[in-house]
C-alpha cells in the first residue's frame, strides 16, 4: 500500500498536526503487519526500516536538525520558566510560589518572613551538619526563639513595626 505517488517530493513541507502515517522514503502506509519508526531526533517523520531511514536522510537532514533545535529551545523554556506566583506570594529563599496550604510554609518571628518548608527544613540540616548548638532563621541568621513567650516577643516587635505579615 503506498501513501505517496511522489517519492521525490518532500513530505516536511507539508507540515501537519496529525502524523504522518506512511514512510517518508519509500510511502508504505503503516498497517497492521508494518509498524513505523519515528526519527530519533525530530519526530516529524516516520520509516518502515532503517535502510529507508538511510536512504531519505540527505533530503531530511536539514529540516531535522532544524526542528531538533526547536525541540530543545522549547524544552528549555518549559524547563527554565518561572512558575506563575499566587496571591500568596513567594519564598524569599527560592522564589517559588508559597503553596495554597498554610501547613506548607512557616512564618518566622523574627524577621516576619513566611518561608517554604523546603528551605526551612534545609535550612536545618545545614545547622546539623555544621554542628551549630541553635537553629537559626533560614532568611536572616538570628537565633530562633526557644519558648513561646520569647516568639510572641519578636511578633509584637513587628507588629509594633507595622509589618502587616505579623498582624495577620
Amino acid at each position: 500500500i503506498l501513501c505517496n505517488d511522489d517519492h521525490n517530493n518532500n513530505i516536511l513541507t507539508t507540515m501537519s498536526t496529525a502524523k504522518m502515517m506512511c514512510c517518508a522514503s519509500c510511502g508504505i502506509a503503516e498497517v497492521d503487519d508494518i509498524k513505523l519508526m519515528d526519527c530519533d531526533a525530530c519526530d516529524l517523520v516516520r520509516y518502515c526500516s532503517d535502510g529507508c531511514k538511510e536512504d531519505h536522510l540527505p533530503q531530511h537532514q536539514k529540516h531535522c536538525k532544524e526542528r531538533a533545535a526547536e525541540l530543545l529551545e522549547l524544552r528549555d523554556e518549559i524547563l527554565f520558566k518561572q512558575p506563575v506566583s499566587n496571591h500568596l506570594g513567594d519564598c524569599p529563599i527560592c522564589f517559588l510560589p508559597h503553596p495554597l496550604d498554610h501547613q506548607k510554609s512557616v512564618m518566622k518571628s523574627c524577621c516576619g518572613k513566611i518561608i517554604c518548608m523546603g528551605c526551612d527544613h534545609a535550612n536545618k540540616l545545614v545547622c546539623v551538619r555544621e554542628a551549630r548548638l541553635q537553629y537559626t532563621c533560614p532568611f536572616c541568621r538570628s537565633p530562633l526563639p526557644k519558648t513561646k513567650e520569647e516568639n510572641n516577643k519578636n511578633k509584637m516587635r513587628r507588629a509594633a513595626a507595622n509589618d502587616p505579615v505579623a498582624l495577620g
